[in-house]
């Protein structure tokens, strides 16, 4: 399930998030370094040999020079750079998907659940990814992690009794999903990375207590089934009267009371036996 954002919805939660967790602003190009061009100089045919690079399609390089941000080259293609205290971060811009693992997590009724999901996302700042996180996919996934875990924690897993329409886990998904891609959209920025999607990939109760929530729900089924059967009867019942009635068949409160009782016998004894 996609999550969609306006260009205005995004740069004001891009501002806000600065101020929450202080993303850093975007670094200026410095240029290359006096020493890298008097090393280049000194050898040349190397220089000319060794300083040209590649960069493939959805793919963005970060170029340092001796630890200090030069500029990020995104156009694909064959590139010249003196190769002498430089340094490349390739990063790439294709989308990715993150398989988290099966995590238990209780939800807000205080029931165990096993829960995990998959989140899918691509690196929209290539500066932010190469130089404010180590390693943006592992960033990415621990965060879904904490995500997902403090989510679930909000929401019970099945709507109440007195309450079937009450929001929960197991029917809201797509409104889960949108909060979920919200919430770590907004720890996420400082990495670069622009989440797409983050879905629900197991949701279930814990096995120490799915066999009794498997026994409630049958229990639930059963009663159901039973007033089902009941409301039927008495409408046969109520129609039998009012037919025979309108045929000219006088019949007494005595009469109308065994008629009735024999028949809610008779029907909710055949129904139970099938």
């Amino acid at each position: 399930i996609n999550a969609e954002y306006g260009a205005s919805e995004k740069n004001a939660l891009i501002q806000k998030n600065r101020k929450k967790i202080n993303v850093p602003s975007e670094r200026k190009s410095t240029g290359r370094s006096t020493l890298s061009y008097c090393l280049g100089c000194v050898g040349l045919p190397l220089t000319l040999l060794c300083s040209w690079y590649t960069i493939q399609e959805r793919e963005e390089v970060v170029i340092l020079d001796f630890g200090k941000f030069v500029g990020v080259e995104t156009k694909p293609g064959l590139h010249f750079s003196n190769y002498c205290g430089r340094d490349l971060r390739r990063i790439s811009k294709s989308k990715t998907s993150i398989s988290l693992p099966h995590t238990k997590v209780v939800d807000k009724n205080g029931n165990p659940l096993i829960v995990s999901g998959v989140v899918v996302y691509y690196l929209k700042g290539a500066q932010r990814a190469a130089l404010d996180v180590v390693d943006p996919g592992k960033f990415v996934a621990e965060q879904a992690q904490a995500v997902l875990k403090q989510i679930v924690s909000h929401y019970p897993y099945e709507a109440d009794e007195n309450d079937p329409d009450g929001f929960c886990l197991k029917t809201e998904a797509s409104q889960i999903s949108r909060e979920l891609v919200e919430q770590l959209q907004q720890l996420v920025n400082i990495s670069g990375a622009e989440i797409l999607s983050f879905q629900f990939d197991e949701l279930s109760y814990a096995p120490e207590i799915a066999m009794g929530m498997l026994k409630r729900q049958q229990a639930r089924a059963l009663v159901q089934a039973r007033r089902t059967i009941v409301d039927g009867a008495v409408d046969i019942s109520q129609t039998a009267i009012s037919a025979l009635e309108e045929r000219g068949v006088s019949l007494s409160p005595e009469d109308k009371t065994r008629l009735v009782s024999n028949l809610l016998l008779v029907i909710c004894r055949d129904s139970g036996h099938d």
